[in-house]
């Protein structure tokens, strides 16, 4: 039987503190822990018609080095770089910041082998996306990223060539895993309309057009599919814009990742335009992830509301949306999409998951497969 919801995280996952580890009978070993936590939580279908999507966490928190956007830079293929006054700089040396965030994701490989041992179910991992990743980093001469065309144009493929050895890497050490990709574009709303500050503050880069951001979209995608990884099992974050969401489509994006609370209303004109193109996607077989934070104040309810009721005005059935995929996250990101978040700002250990926030999923998960099932 085909499960009606599947629940994930958004690649982060705050580790263990050594109380709790010591209470929960868990190793000491913080990346051992926090994989046999996510296994405990994540690693079987909760019913036979709600499934899970195991992920391989990329942030665990433990200190400045061990969040999403280091973490995805340590993947770059040959660049070195290293956390500075102003944030994360590429340029040539590698500094201790930056060598310690390529040791951590090898840590995280390492204890995979011993924490999923026997698994043979779905295994994501997690990146910031090449627009989000444009946006967060810095040249040496202080400038962002984004300011650099030529740099921006080598983001896909120094991403890509960094995925597919670290998906290598994951394989060999989880052999039975089913691998899928999260590609999280926290920050391409704000990119797309010229909302990033120059390192002055004094003005703003220039808006960046969908097309453009769609061509960095591809890039990844086609070595991913030359990797063996076709474009159902990688989900795009690409906002709440309708021009964002075409060009993901025209990139090769069959499956993208939205969050309801950033979806402007049906009454809106804009509203309906988006509204209709992600129908529209849907109906040609692409397949939307629906981001939501679960944690108490969350609004994960009345969101989701919105979202079904939206779905039933378009003239669709509830059960239509069988077999979404449900994100959980804890929003942070809604400040970057608006700008009013510098992309390269370090975040608040509170900002990453918690098994907390990932139980509060799992006990309303039979609620919403109920809805989709009637």
């Amino acid at each position: 039987m085909s499960r009606l919801v599947t629940l994930t995280g958004d690649g982060t996952f705050r580790a263990p503190t050594a109380e709790e580890a010591q209470r929960l009978g868990l190793p000491e070993d913080p990346h051992l822990a926090a994989l046999m936590r996510l296994r405990a939580l994540l690693g079987d279908d909760l019913e036979e018609q709600i499934g899970t999507r195991l992920y391989l966490p990329s942030a665990l928190g433990l200190d400045e080095t061990d969040h999403l956007l280091p973490a995805s830079l340590a993947l770059l293929a040959e660049t070195t770089g290293d956390l500075v006054s102003y944030g994360w700089r590429l340029g040539p040396g590698s500094g201790r910041a930056w060598l310690h965030a390529r040791e951590l994701r090898e840590r995280m490989l390492d204890a995979a082998r011993i924490a999923l041992l026997g698994y043979e179910g779905p295994l994501m991992v997690t990146a910031l996306g090449p627009a989000t990743l444009a946006g967060a980093t810095f040249l040496q001469s202080g400038e962002r990223t984004l300011g650099d065309p030529g740099a921006v144009r080598d983001l896909p493929m120094l991403l890509a060539e960094g995925l597919v050895d670290h998906l290598t890497a994951l394989r060999e050490r989880v052999p039975g895993a089913a691998q899928r990709v999260l590609l999280r574009e926290d920050a391409v709303a704000a990119i797309h309309e010229g909302r990033i500050s120059t390192p002055s503050g004094r003005s703003r880069y220039p808006a960046v057009p969908a097309p453009e951001i769609g061509t960095l979209w591809r890039s990844l995608f086609v070595a991913l599919d030359d990797y063996g990884l076709d474009a159902r099992s990688v989900t795009l974050g690409v906002g709440a814009d309708l021009r964002l969401l075409r060009a993901a489509r025209e990139a090769g994006a069959r499956r993208m990742a939205i969050a309801p609370r950033r979806l402007p209303p049906l009454s809106a004109p804009v509203g309906r335009a988006l509204w209709e193109g992600i129908a529209e996607a849907a109906d040609d077989g692409c397949a939307f992830e629906i981001v939501v934070d679960p944690r108490p104040g969350g609004r994960l309810g009345p969101e989701v509301e919105m979202m079904l009721e939206t779905w039933r005005r378009l003239g669709h059935a509830e059960a239509d949306a069988a077999g979404v995929t449900v994100i959980a996250h804890t929003g942070v990101s809604h400040g970057l999409h608006t700008g009013r978040v510098d992309p390269s700002a370090q975040p608040a250990v509170s900002t990453l998951l918690d098994e907390a926030a990932l139980e509060a999923m799992l006990r309303i998960a039979p609620t919403w497969a109920e809805r989709l099932a009637s």
